[in-house]
This record gives structure tokens, C-alpha cells and sequence, in this order.
């Protein structure tokens, strides 16, 4: 058994220099691969004007689609076909009786809806780029052709997974004896039907095996879907408390914390942007001796083994434009999270609830803007630490507090994003005379962006972390580079500040959208 501590201050602004350096060269070089391109999702095709003011879209078809089935993609339109769509801005009074034909506007309802339609299919995440085109028959009678280019959906490939808190901690002292290797496979699109099948396993000083499926819509409603899993998980590192100036401490010992997750997920989506999950789990942990040896209080009542069964509960609206990206829209969700239901055991009694709610607008031509607010409350008493709130893992965070300790009974945290649409989404589309393949075109698109955060961290029974029960606060520059297949990679120098620890700075990779 070891513990790791931080380096000395001169060692880590060295550091810090010369990862902005290697960075600063990254930037650079992704720099070079921006080339001619076209628009990343696809386009809508309308005629410049119409006969009428209504007109009724009669028949739909798709192309494209070889292995996705017709009525996955149909049920995404914004719109049920032979509904009538006005073809000017409603909201406008316009004489329409005088006009022989109706000038097409940006804003009028069938555009909308049109556009919501194409969004709603490129959020489904099985195509590369979806054309909608609106083709005249006859009268106010219109044909909506969907083309679609299919993605990739079967994928196998290696995984690396670094043993630490994040991973802007295992830069601060990279250390590949604390680095697991693995593999990860899934298909994305059984049956075509959009079923997702997936397994992982790495191995290393720690291990975990997963195995999940996803069924995203049952019966003929299509708005029932349901999702199983299990894990087993065997850490090797393991964060067990904070000491002084919020110092993660760390136990660095083969077989700490053992745990095994089993979950049954029930999905519902009775409108086209409202959602709602209700997840039961069942779920065991075991720590070893040195971990119960360090932190007797790491689970309730001192126990070294514990069982609980789990209830989450939410419900969300979501209009984003797009949910790997999103420029425009709204997500707004309330959820409620009960760990231990007194059915497996009483060893587990928390109870969480709270909001989290993302909103994001486009300011101008190529400007944006993005705020969110995420609220945990708890009405419980002496959390143990296992079951804490944490605010520098997965989708909480608050940027440039990634090598402190902040975790509490409650958290609020808001981050907000002004962006500059640097790069426009773009297709580097394949040579002439070479066949278009779904991995040769290569998508890509920069944002710089101007950030600020703050947050406050709430624990009853805080004695080694001055951060909690104060406001944090961060802001600074970062650089967002959007790719292959969803990927988001973000690069960001942050300036911290608290009234126990002072101004901080420094560079930071991320993983995924800021907001």
C-alpha cells in the first residue's frame, strides 16, 4: 500500500508549461486537417414558393437507409403526414388572398418543422448526414423525401482507462503502471431497428466487465423502450477522504472497493421532446482492509460490505438541435434518486433529489451562447463517503478545480459558455475517383469560447476541505474541437478563485460538451 501526494509547486507550474506547450503544437496541427467541405448534417430542399398558404406533405419516403428500418426514421418527423403546414410566419399578418403563390419564409411553420424533423433524426445517432427534400405533386399535395447516410454500427476496438479521479489528475504525475487496458465492443443498430448491444472489459491494477442492451421502443406506440445492465467493477485506486489544502487522499492497493451493479431501465417518450426513466438497481460493494483501516465511515455504519436496491426517477423536455453538440434549444429535467429501498437490505437510506436544467441560443450569425444550473439537494443525514455528491467526475464538474476534493451531501453548480463559431461543422469529403466510405469522411468544427463557473459544495460534517460550504469560482478561454462520430475534445485555461485557497490557473484537457 502507497499513498501519492502532489508535487511541489515549482514542479507542477513546470509541468503546466510544458503541457501548454504540447497542446498549443496539438491545436496547431488539428488545425491543419480544416479543408473545403460542405455542411456536417445535411440541408433541406423547398421550393422557393408555394400555390397556396397550406399545403398537406401526402407521402414520405426514405433512401439511404440500408440497413435502418422505414418507420425509425418516420417516427421522428415533427409532424403527422397529411397534416396541413402553413407556408408563411403565422405570426405575421399577411394578406393572403391577393397572393398567387406564397414566398417561401424561414419562418413559417412548415420550415420549422421541417427543421425540427431533420433534427430529431440526426438525434437518433444513426446517420451521418440527413437531407430532407419537399417535391411538388399536385395542388397543395407535396412528397417528403428523407436521404440519409448511414453511420458505422458496429464497432470493436481497444480501450485505455486511466486510474485516477480524472484525467487531468494522472497528468499532474503520469504514471502508466496506473493505466488499464481493455477492450470495447457494441452495434448500434440491431435489426435495424436501433437496438444497442454492448460489452466492455479492461484489465490492469483495476478491472471491470460490462454487459448491456438497449431496446428503444416497444409496441406499436414506440414510446416504451428498456435498457439492462450489469458491471463488476474491482478497484485498485480508490479516493477515501481529503486532507489538508484539499488534498485528494488516495489508496493505491490491488482489490480496494469490489462491486457489482444489475440495472432494468424503463424509458418513456409520450411526445416527440418529453422523456421520462425510471432505473431500479440492485447493487453490492466490499471494501478491503486497508481501505476499512483508513476510512472505517467509507460505507453507512462502518460496515465493509454492503447490498442496496436503487430507485431513480426522472422526467426532461428536450428541444436541443443536437444532443452530441447542441447550439440551440432547451433541456430541462427534475429527478428523484432513492438509494436503498429496504428490500435486499437496511444498510442503505439516502434520498436525492433535484434539477438540472441546460439552455442554449444563438446570439448572431456565428455567435452562441449556453448556461446551465444543476441542483442535488438530500434529505438525509451523515452520508457516507462512498455515497457523496461528486463535483469533479463524469457530467459535474466545474472547470479548473480537477486536482481538488469536492464531494458533499449537496451540490449547485452553474457553467456558462459564450462561443464563437471558429470553424464551421464541416464534411473533408474523400479524393476524386475514390468511393465515399463512412469512415473517409472525416466531420470536424472549432468553437472558441469565454467561460464562467461557480458552485458551491455542501457537507454537514466538513473537517479537511476548506472548498466545501464556500463559493467557488472559475472562468478563462477554451477551445472546443468536435469530430468523428460525436467525439468532443475540449482545451481550456482556467483562472479559479475561493476565499480559502486563493487565485489558481492552469491548462486543462476535457472529455464531451462543456454545457
Amino acid at each position: 500500500m502507497e499513498q501519492k501526494h502532489f508535487k511541489n509547486e515549482k514542479m507542477k507550474k513546470q509541468k503546466e508549461n510544458a503541457r501548454f506547450y504540447f497542446i498549443s503544437f496539438l491545436i496547431l496541427l488539428l488545425f491543419s486537417i480544416t479543408a473545403f467541405g460542405q455542411n456536417m448534417d445535411g440541408e433541406i430542399y423547398t421550393p422557393e414558393s408555394f400555390p397556396s398558404p397550406y399545403i398537406k406533405v401526402t407521402t414520405v419516403s426514405v433512401e439511404g437507409n440500408k440497413r435502418t428500418k422505414d418507420l425509425i426514421i418516420i417516427r421522428e418527423l415533427d409532424f403527422n403526414v397529411g397534416d396541413s403546414l402553413a407556408t408563411f410566419n403565422k405570426e405575421e399578418k399577411i394578406s393572403l388572398g391577393s397572393e398567387k403563390r406564397i414566398n417561401k419564409s424561414d419562418s413559417s411553420e412548415l420550415i420549422k418543422r421541417l427543421r425540427y424533423s431533420r433534427e430529431n433524426i440526426v438525434n437518433t445517432k444513426l446517420f451521418l448526414i440527413v437531407n430532407l427534400n419537399l417535391e411538388y405533386i399536385r395542388g397543395n399535395e407535396y412528397k417528403l423525401k428523407i436521404d440519409v447516410q448511414e453511420r458505422h454500427y458496429f464497432w470493436i476496438f481497444p480501450v485505455v482507462r486511466v486510474d485516477a479521479p480524472n484525467f487531468n489528475e494522472w497528468l499532474q504525475d503520469p504514471d502508466f503502471d496506473y493505466l488499464n487496458m481493455g477492450l470495447f465492443t457494441s452495434h448500434n443498430n440491431m435489426w435495424g431497428l436501433s437496438h444497442q448491444a454492448s460489452m466492455i472489459a479492461f484489465f490492469g491494477n483495476s478491472q471491470m466487465y460490462g454487459l448491456g442492451y438497449y431496446i428503444p421502443w416497444i409496441g406499436k406506440g414506440q414510446k416504451i423502450g428498456l435498457r439492462m445492465g450489469v458491471v463488476y467493477s474491482n478497484s485498485g485506486v480508490v479516493e477515501y477522504a481529503s486532507a489538508d489544502d484539499n488534498e485528494r487522499q488516495m489508496l493505491y492497493d490491488t482489490c480496494s472497493l469490489e462491486e457489482w451493479l444489475v440495472t432494468a431501465t424503463v424509458n418513456i417518450r409520450p411526445g416527440l421532446y418529453n422523456y421520462g426513466k425510471i432505473r431500479l438497481q440492485a447493487a453490492t460493494a466490499n471494501i478491503s482492509d486497508s481501505l476499512f483501516a483508513l476510512a472505517p465511515e467509507y460505507l453507512p455504519d462502518g460496515k465493509k460490505k454492503i447490498s442496496n436496491m436503487n430507485l431513480y426517477i426522472d422526467y426532461a423536455y428536450d428541444s436541443r438541435n443536437n444532443k452530441s453538440y447542441p447550439l440551440k434549444g432547451n433541456y430541462l429535467k427534475g429527478f428523484i434518486d432513492k438509494r436503498g429501498l429496504g428490500i435486499l437490505s437496511h444498510d442503505v437510506d439516502y434520498f436525492y433529489y433535484g434539477i438540472d436544467f441546460h439552455f442554449y441560443q444563438q446570439l448572431g450569425k456565428r455567435f452562441y451562447a449556453a448556461e446551465m444550473f444543476k441542483a442535488v439537494n438530500s434529505s438525509s443525514e451523515h452520508i457516507a463517503y462512498h455515497f457523496k455528491q461528486n463535483l469533479t467526475s463524469g457530467e459535474d464538474f466545474i472547470r479548473g478545480y480537477d486536482y481538488y476534493a469536492l464531494r458533499g451531501d449537496e451540490m449547485y453548480y452553474f457553467r456558462g459558455n459564450l462561443k464563437y463559431e471558429l470553424v464551421k461543422p464541416k464534411i473533408r469529403k474523400p479524393k476524386k475517383g475514390k468511393k465515399e466510405s463512412k469512415f473517409k469522411n472525416l466531420q470536424y468544427a472549432f468553437y472558441i469560447n469565454l467561460f464562467s463557473d461557480v458552485a458551491y459544495m455542501e457537507d454537514e460534517f466538513t473537517t479537511n476541505n476548506d472548498l466545501n460550504n464556500n463559493f467557488l469560482y472559475s472562468w478563462g478561454l477554451g477551445l472546443d474541437f468536435i469530430t468523428y462520430y460525436d467525439m468532443v475534445l475540449r482545451f481550456e485555461y482556467a483562472f479559479t478563485y475561493n476565499n480559502k485557497t486563493g487565485s489558481t490557473n492552469g491548462f486543462f484537457f476535457g472529455f464531451g460538451m462543456p454545457i
